[in-house]
């Protein structure tokens, strides 16, 4: 996901110790161009080109 220009950063997500060491050992994965290109026809390539806010939230206001 960090490869594409409107992407700022990735969360991940973990419930158990193993799964938090498996994300961090996928940090140093490099994927084929033939892999990427794949992902990506799968993905689509639709830019976003605002945030969505979530339902009840309204523009300006901070929400905690």
């Amino acid at each position: 996901m960090l490869r594409r220009s409107e992407v700022a950063s990735a969360i991940t997500g973990a419930s158990r110790p193993e799964q938090v060491h498996a994300n961090a050992a996928a940090a140093g994965v490099s994927l084929s161009d033939d892999v990427l290109a794949a992902m990506d026809a799968a993905l689509g390539d639709v830019p976003i080109t605002e945030p969505t806010l979530a339902p009840f939230a309204q523009q300006g206001v901070l929400h905690r």
